[in-house]
Formats: structure tokens, C-alpha cells, sequence
């Protein structure tokens, strides 16, 4: 579960301009044909338009009580912070709006498909706080919808939920103990995505592998995604709910997608005990 699947995907968005919430989407990936350069991102190279997008919007829906703010996604002492807060009252574009918080999100626009995904990483800690790495294409974007996600659940920082949704259908996720607090330091997350099986690691050890010949695997190219929410009364079995004034932070120090095959450089060439096998 993340903040797509919560919808039936983004029907219904606000973008949050220097103002107010005005009615608005984020930009489609139609246009995107590139389904598996590899690349690898570190918060130096800041966060170009040509390979990001920092989404500034409202989901409409009323019981999704996050809207995402460009201000809330930011590069402080050599990592990417997405942050949870209430609306500020100094804030024009936050003022009066009816959601409980102002999250962050950040977008990959090429369009990526099976090989390795990486991300390194500091979970958000709190009472339905959400922070993630997760790919993800659907009817927006006009696919069908598939999914695998990554996802640090604030409640409970030494476990994670993964999961994936096939054609829309939302499948068995995993809650996964990690062996340690995920929001006391970064740490290496991955999954290999092939159309035999997917595989999620930490540190080069295996969390969790799932196999075509068992269970369905997404299949269609989509957009890697990281961001970080509060949860509310419809996810409270799920991720609890954030009591109001809740304030977290989820940091990214590195991500990378290394297409099946290829030797390009990523996270884990830096890491040491985390390469991929």
C-alpha cells in the first residue's frame, strides 16, 4: 500500500501553487519512451527537471490527509530530506487547506523496467508515518497498474512491508523484520526485478523473493518514486494514524537502476557488504 493505492490512483489532484490548492495533475509519463537506462543519483547532483519531478499537488480525496510540497523536499548536509509537518500558517499556499499534513515526494521521469533498483536510506520514525522507495505505473499514466514497493511504516522502524500490486490487484505483502532500527541509520535497500522472480535485500542479505511460476509479477515499465505521508483512520490497521502535529523526516542519501546485464555503476559499489550478488 502507498498513497497511489490508496485511490483508485490519482483521480481527482490539486497542484499546491504559490496561493492555494488549485485543480491541476502531475505531468504524464506518455511522453517518457526509455524503459531501462541505468543511472545512478546522489544528492549532490541535485534534482534536475529533465530526470525528476517534485510533485506540489492535493489528492482530493478527503480521508488522504497529505498534500505534497516542493518546499518539503530538500538537500541538507548531503542527503535528499523529505519531511511530514502540519501546514504552516506563514505559508500562503498552505494556509486553509483542509489536509492534516504537508508531505514530500520525488518523482523519476524516465521510465524503468526489470533490473536492479537501489536505494540507501534513513526511515521516517512515528505513529502512522510512511516514507518509501516503490515503483509504480497505472491508469494515470495509462497502463495498467503494477507496483513494487519498499515501505517503512514509523510504528514499527525495525520491520518493512513488501509488496507488489499486478493489473491493479493488490497482492499479499510482507512484514518483514529487518534485524535492526531502519530509522537509526541508512542502510542498502534493493530488489531485483526479472520477469522470473523479484527478490528484495538489505545489505546484500535476502528479505523476501517472490517467483512468476508462483505468484504474479508486474511486468509493465513504470516510475521509480520515494516519498514520505501520514496515515490516517482508512490505513490505521495497516500504518496506524498520525495524531495531528506529527513531524518526521526521511532521508535519501543515494538511488540507482542498473538494467539486467549491465555493468554501470551503483549504491553499492560504495557500500561495502552490500553489492549484489
Amino acid at each position: 500500500m502507498n498513497a497511489f493505492s490508496l485511490l483508485p490512483r490519482i483521480l481527482g489532484i490539486g497542484l499546491l501553487s504559490a496561493a492555494a490548492l488549485v485543480a491541476g495533475e502531475a505531468p504524464s509519463s506518455s511522453a517518457q519512451a526509455d524503459e531501462g537506462t541505468a543511472f545512478l543519483w546522489r544528492p549532490e547532483m541535485g534534482l534536475t527537471p529533465d530526470a525528476w519531478y517534485i510533485s506540489n499537488f492535493a489528492i482530493k480525496k478527503p480521508d488522504f490527509r497529505t498534500a505534497w510540497s516542493r518546499n518539503n523536499a530538500r538537500i541538507v548536509d548531503g542527503a535528499l530530506e523529505l519531511s511530514l509537518r502540519p501546514p504552516r500558517a506563514d505559508v500562503p499556499a498552505e494556509r486553509g487547506t483542509a489536509k492534516d499534513f504537508i508531505g514530500a515526494e520525488v518523482q523519476r521521469q524516465p521510465l524503468t523496467r526489470y533490473g536492479r533498483y537501489e536505494v540507501v536510506m534513513t526511515a521516517a520514525r512515528g505513529e502512522g508515518v510512511i516514507s518509501s522507495l516503490f515503483t509504480y505505473t497505472g491508469p494515470h499514466f495509462g497502463t495498467q497498474h503494477d507496483e513494487i514497493d519498499f515501505e517503512f511504516l514509523g510504528r514499527d522502524t525495525t520491520k518493512v512491508w513488501l509488496n507488489r500490486f499486478v493489473d491493479g490487484q493488490k497482492l499479499p505483502g510482507e512484514w518483514t523484520d529487518l534485524g535492526f532500527d531502519s530509522a537509526e541509520a541508512p542502510h542498502l535497500y534493493a530488489f531485483d526485478w526479472t520477469p522470473e522472480e523479484i527478490v528484495w535485500t538489505v545489505d546484500g542479505r535476502e528479505l523476501l523473493r517472490v517467483k512468476a511460476e508462483d505468484k504474479p509479477l508486474p511486468v509493465t515499465p513504470g516510475k521509480i518514486y520515494i516519498n514520505i505521508w501520514a496515515g490516517g483512520e482508512p490505513q490505521e490497521a495497516w500504518s496506524g494514524n498520525a495524531p495531528d502535529g506529527t513531524e518526521a523526516v526521511a532521508r535519501y542519501h543515494c538511488l540507482s537502476f542498473r538494467p539486467a546485464g549491465s555493468e554501470a555503476p551503483q549504491c553499492s559499489d560504495d557500500t561495502p557488504g552490500t553489492a549484489a550478488e
